[in-house]
């Protein structure tokens, strides 16, 4: 049933019917307005999305764009922190009587297309970098929101952050209360920037706070690359053969998690022979055995606060950018044990 063939039942016009779909009653009778409403619901009419987007004039779509570093090249939304956020942002924007419309980019100059050519209302970024942000909003107008966009001191863009100093410096104090002083921090890059700086600076902090000499051979890092990483956790259980090593912290419960499944094929059992930690308390973490000790961060809070301050920028209400670090907490589970078990 179209528009057209409803508007000849009722003997009104299409332009009747319209205003009725969108919205627009004017003076129009309640009774016309009514009748019309059952005739939609009768035939179980459904607007058409685009001639909505003219109507109105906006899109009621909000862009989601990822561009996390992915662990496994460009199977990024495979990852459980990061599929866990996009469907908690899914959710907070539908509440709102909103669409999402989701892409994984895969670079910058993608992120700025979508923004000059698509017709949203406004983005939410996830896992930028900052000199990338900084770059966006020089060319785009439109709402923006980042999430985990690690600026500059200084820098004024609205970010829904973490604590990850603080995380990773509980977490490394925790494993010093134990009796740890021979940890290794483990990430996967060469040089690290974002989210895994700030964990490794507060690594750091805990380090040096109870007196431990920092060396940089207390770090090191494993590929991205599945394939390459088994040649890393053959090195990893080398310096375990040796015992270098009572803890390895890694940068998130995903290499974390797939550190521990390798030692258990390999005949090795956390935490009898090494204690490991992660970051993020993803689903990974909740069912390993054994059960990981980790970081907490709440990603449906993080995705809430995302999208709030992104409608109340739509609405004036923040004149000023809006920025926040959510706060963090340890969760200890079974794969730490007290660092003179091991001697």
């Amino acid at each position: 049933m179209t528009i057209k063939q409803i508007a000849d039942s009722l003997s009104v016009s299409t332009a009747t019917v319209s205003n009725v779909i969108h919205g627009h009653l004017g003076k129009m009778s309640p009774d016309t307005a009514q009748a019309i409403r059952e005739k939609l619901e009768h035939y179980q009419y459904i607007p058409n999305m685009s001639a909505r987007m003219l109507a109105k004039g906006d899109s009621e779509i909000v862009a989601v764009i990822t561009n996390y570093p992915n662990r496994e090249e460009k199977l990024a939304l495979q990852d459980p922190f990061v599929s866990e956020m996009i469907g908690a942002l899914e959710n907070a924007i539908r509440s709102r009587g909103y669409v999402t419309l989701l892409y994984a980019a895969q670079n910058a100059a993608e992120i700025h297309h979508i923004a000059q050519t698509w017709n949203t209302v406004g983005m939410v970024i996830l896992g930028l970098q900052a000199n990338q942000c900084r770059e966006l909003m020089q060319t785009t107008k439109k709402p923006t929101m980042f999430i985990d966009c690690y600026f500059d001191e200084g820098d004024r863009f609205n970010n829904i952050g973490l604590d990850d100093r603080g995380g990773m410096r509980l977490l490394t104090e925790y494993l010093i209360g134990l009796g740890h002083r021979d940890i290794l921090f483990i990430g996967d890059q060469p040089t690290l920037w974002g989210l895994d700086v700030h964990r490794l600076q507060g690594h750091m902090q805990a380090v040096a706070a109870a007196g431990v000499q920092w060396k940089d051979d207390r770090y090191t890092h494993i590929s991205k690359d599945r394939k390459k990483r088994q040649d890393d956790y053959v090195r990893l259980t080398g310096r375990l053969a040796k015992h270098i090593e009572t803890a390895w912290m890694f940068t998130s419960d995903y290499y974390a998690v797939e550190a521990i499944n390798y030692l258990t094929d390999h005949g090795y059992r956390v935490p009898k022979d090494i204690s490991i930690t992660g970051f993020d308390d993803n689903i990974l973490a909740r069912v390993v055995r054994p059960r990981l000790t980790t970081v907490h961060q709440n990603v449906s809070k993080k995705a809430e606060a995302a999208v709030k301050a992104l409608f109340d920028v739509m609405d004036g209400k923040l004149a000023e950018p809006y920025v926040t670090a959510l706060t963090t907490r340890i969760i200890k589970g079974r794969s730490v044990r007290a660092a003179d078990s091991y001697s």
